[in-house]
């Protein structure tokens, strides 16, 4: 087990989970196997106090996305700001003003272009981030999933085989039972 819990990454609790239903032991003449409940359930426990860590942290990324997307608007509103003042200081000759509104026009797309380019760069950052987390949310649902199957399916009562092969087929024809091979009468067992 590594770190304290709940700051486990899930994971390592995944993995940890899939190793104690891979080294069960398994019941005679079944698939299933025998999983300790104790330590599965403190398993699932320590998933799903992990889980709200994973959920703040792709908040963390949501709410740092908004940050970097309101410095870029302001960065951009400060460098459009700065443009028309300096456009406004170039009025007094038509070379200035025709120069101005170049410079105001080249520097309006700039700052739209880094807006732009920085905005997919945090989107694409978010995105991966939010796949991941979705992956690792599938991953546990599964594994919670087939765990509780295999729990339901471990206490299902099974059905009780008969002590001697010759009980089984004459219960099952509706035929009064022979007597056994062993000297036996098959209505005494």
């Amino acid at each position: 087990m590594t770190g304290a819990q709940g700051n486990e990454p899930i994971v390592e609790l995944l993995e940890e989970l899939r190793t104690i239903v891979a080294d069960a032991k398994g019941v005679p003449l079944s698939a299933s196997v025998l999983v300790p409940r104790d330590q599965t359930l403190a398993l699932i426990e320590r998933c799903l106090a992990a889980s709200p860590r994973e959920v703040a942290e792709a908040r963390e990324v949501l709410l740092e996305r908004t940050q970097v997307l309101e410095r870029t608007r302001a960065e951009a509103d400060q460098l459009l700001a700065e443009a028309h003042r300096q456009m406004e200081e170039m009025v007094t000759e038509s070379e200035i003003v025709r120069a101005a509104h170049a410079g105001a026009s080249r520097i309006r797309s700039q700052a739209n272009e880094q807006a732009s380019q920085l905005k997919r760069q945090t989107e694409d950052y978010i995105d991966r981030r939010l796949a991941n987390f979705e992956i690792i949310l599938s991953d546990l649902l599964d594994q919670t999933r087939r765990g509780r199957q295999r729990l339901a399916e471990s206490s299902e009562p099974r059905p009780v085989a008969p002590e001697h092969p010759d009980d089984f087929f004459q219960s099952q024809q509706g035929a009064p039972t022979p007597p056994r091979r062993d000297g036996g009468d098959a209505a005494d067992a």
